[in-house]
């Protein structure tokens, strides 16, 4: 019986963390029909992003602390944790290569690398890919690998702050860029985000949430800005309650790109609700563009629809949309982490919804337009949304397994991983 009793407890108490078969979890998960929800780790500090590396393992990016790594049952629970990197810098982004030998990780000012074994879970050989990205607010740098074009390297950096206006397509900010990886200058110095590099989209306050589809066309989600007003005649118009939209970017190809387009910041902003805070005079649709205050350098709406480029579809304003990714054949939805709002009351977000799609030559596109506020379902939700963020997990980082048949989902508030699956 102690022999029995002492295996139990090695299986519940690993490395500080409670590990079980499944744990529970700190808030109710609610789950759309046809849907199950599981407890897989807590006791994590601050889990951002996940990936699944070659021989099956979660990866983990525990922001400040450095990455773990979960060996899972078959049943998709936690057998064992280990610890792959510990490294006070990462604050974020996470990604490996096409073929699984080369870690990926960055802070608010540097991408790194490292030589990755899977078997062993050891990295080895770190050095600078791309540097210059701090900023003063916006500090995650997303990182994707091209399955496309494996020997690049995406790399997101958002505004300076609310409404940098100095955002422009040189300055660096609030871009996605493209870096080869596989050519990187000698020195161990890394790429200079800012003088280096290819524009993949500029005008992106902060794209977070990046994915590829399988024609090889990137992805991504914004936040958008908070605090809006729009001005007409002298008089200023509260529009931020439900405005203005967060958005569903298509960026393109990441290696046909030479200088990629503007998407709109910080000039321009998508409608989400009309009848939220504009005049009757302005006469706005869900997906208008609109922009705080026509001025004397013909800034206005009709500049916003010459000289940018649109989002596909729109969700919720400040649901703050963290990652993306896109579900299995058999599935093509795109699935959506909304970390939650800070500053709008009620609270809203604070779940992970999906996209209907459809899938044509191996290209993802979502079903709805961006006319549409119904272009996306829940699937993960809190059970009382006014109780956030206080009493509420907080999803930031998304991952399927590699058949697809499991969603994992990152809280950094609560330092849970959790897991989806259809019932």
């Amino acid at each position: 019986m102690k022999a029995a009793l002492a295996v139990v407890f090695s299986a519940l108490c690993l490395n500080g963390s409670v590990l079980a078969a499944w744990v529970t979890p700190k808030f109710k998960l609610n789950t759309a029909s046809g849907w199950t929800a599981h407890g897989v780790a807590n006791g994590l500090a601050t889990p951002r992003t996940l990936v699944f590396d070659s021989a099956g393992h979660l990866l983990v990016l525990e922001k400040g602390t450095g990455i773990v790594a979960f060996t899972l049952n078959s049943d998709g629970s936690v057998a064992s944790k280990t610890t792959v990197l510990s490294y006070s810098y990462p604050n974020h982004g996470l990604a490996l290569s096409v073929d699984g030998k080369t870690l990926f990780a960055s802070s608010s000012n540097t991408a790194w690398k490292w030589d990755y074994n899977a078997t062993s879970l050891k990295v080895s050989n770190q050095k600078k890919v791309v540097t210059g990205m701090d900023n003063d607010d916006h500090v995650t740098r997303t990182l994707l690998v091209s399955s496309a074009h494996p020997s690049l390297l995406i790399v997101s950096r958002g505004s300076n702050n609310n409404l940098d206006m100095g955002a422009t397509a040189s300055s660096g900010r609030a871009q996605v860029k493209v870096f080869d990886w596989t050519k990187l200058p000698s020195g161990d110095v890394g790429y200079d985000f800012t003088s280096q590099g290819k524009i993949l989209a500029y005008g992106v306050r902060n794209e977070v949430g990046l994915v590829e589809d399988g024609a090889g066309r990137v992805w991504g989600v914004e936040n958008s800005a908070d605090n809006l007003v729009r001005v007409r005649s002298g008089v200023s118009y509260d529009v931020h309650q439900d405005n203005p939209g967060e958005k569903l970017h298509l960026l393109g190809d990441a290696q046909s790109v030479s200088s990629g387009p503007n998407y709109g910041y910080p000039n321009c902003f998508s409608v989400w609700n009309p009848s939220s805070g504009f005049p009757s005079s302005d006469s706005f649709k869900t997906g208008d563009w609109f922009v705080q205050q026509p001025n004397s350098s013909a800034i206005d709406t009709a500049w916003c629809n010459s000289n940018t480029v649109k989002p596909k579809l729109l969700f919720q304003a400040h649901s703050a949309p963290l990652d993306i990714k896109l579900g299995p054949k058999s599935d093509p939805r795109a699935y959506v982490a909304f970390h939650g709002s800070w500053n709008r009351s009620p609270p809203t977000g604070y779940k992970v919804v999906a996209v209907p799609g459809s899938i044509s030559s191996s290209a993802w596109n979502p079903t709805a337009s961006i006319t549409s506020t119904t272009g996306y379902v829940d699937i993960l939700t809190n059970s009382n949304v006014t109780s956030c963020p206080g009493s509420c997990f907080r999803p930031a980082g998304l991952v399927f397994n590699s058949d697809g048949t499991r969603l994992y989902v990152a809280s950094d508030a609560t330092g849970e991983v959790f897991m989806l699956q259809r019932s």
